[in-house]
């Protein structure tokens, strides 16, 4: 970005005029202060996708104007704020952060015959990034599992691009069990005796809890904050898909930030995607509670 240019993102764009809405139109969040560097500012939007959904947008407002590029982050299936907010204490010191909670989230308002594939996931991507007047080539776009997910898929369609995109612990290939799927099926009706279970599972068969704790934690926070349906039908319809095709059309300069000790994502998925992506680098973070923390809001300090 130019020398001098100040980011401050002051509007959004009204998707029904195309018109810029100035952002003393919100309200600033204080139940969301905790989350972010003292004095950040912290603005709600909801954006209507399709007329299939209306996802919520958390926008952080630095205290100090800076010339620092946004940083648009799109979190994973069913994850919750809270799991992220070591990142968001430190990295909203410098940068705004526009907080994208796809569908899947409680905070979204569905229709009927919402989708809940891949595809549909990605547009909650793409409407965001055109409501939020951003310049081409002027932000950095960082997603998490199921947000990566959805920012390969999403990002051949984006109207502006990004000059960095970070996949953190990607998922390129869904591999959820096929005799769950039933049970996500039924998941409305029977989630609070699901949830003990799912978390048993998990913790004894998919997740390695002693070298990457925090993953755990991570996993149990979205079960006890999910919506059943949502979560249900995002399994169901996410449990065969594949993202490899996606990934030439990834021409941003691209970190693969992989999680080795984290057994939940696929290391060898992710390390083949470094393969496939022309722009690609590949760092090893090793688990969660760095990736999650104010080490990774460095990193993308030093890339944005």
């Amino acid at each position: 970005m130019p020398s001098g240019d100040v980011i401050r993102l002051e509007s959004y764009r009204d998707r029904g005029t195309g018109r810029s809405v100035s952002m003393d139109s919100y309200q600033h969040q204080p139940a969301f202060e905790s989350f972010a560097h003292p004095g950040t500012r912290i603005y709600e939007r909801s954006c209507d996708v399709d007329g299939q959904a209306t996802i919520r947008i958390l926008h952080f407002q630095p205290r100090e104007v800076t010339g620092n590029m946004p940083i648009v982050l799109v979190p994973g299936l069913s994850s919750v704020i809270e799991s992220f907010r070591g990142l968001l204490q430190e990295i909203t010191r410098s940068h705004v952060v526009i907080y994208v909670e796809t569908r899947e989230k409680p905070s979204s308002v569905i229709t009927v015959g919402c989708g809940f594939d891949m595809r549909s996931i990605g547009r909650d991507v793409e409407a965001a990034v055109s409501m939020c007047c951003l310049e081409d080539r002027g932000y950095l776009l960082a997603g998490y599992s199921l947000g990566a997910a959805a920012i390969m898929e999403a990002y051949g369609r984006l109207s502006v691009k990004p000059s960095q995109v970070v996949l953190a612990e990607p998922v390129p290939q869904f591999r959820i069990p096929v005799w769950s799927l039933p049970l996500a099926r039924w998941a409305p009706n029977i989630f609070p005796a699901l949830k003990p279970f799912a978390k048993w599972y998990m913790r004894n068969f998919m997740i390695d809890t002693r070298r990457d704790p925090e993953v755990m934690k991570i996993v149990e926070r979205a079960l006890d904050n999910a919506d059943p349906f949502k979560l249900g039908q995002t399994l169901r319809s996410v449990h065969r898909y594949q993202a490899w095709d996606k990934l030439e059309a990834l021409d941003s300069p691209t970190l693969i930030v992989a999680t080795s000790s984290d057994t939940l994502h696929n290391h060898k998925d992710i390390t083949r995607m470094k393969t496939l992506i022309s722009a690609g680098t590949l760092l090893d973070m090793k688990d969660n509670q760095r990736t999650h923390s104010h080490e990774m809001a460095v990193l993308l300090r030093s890339i944005s």
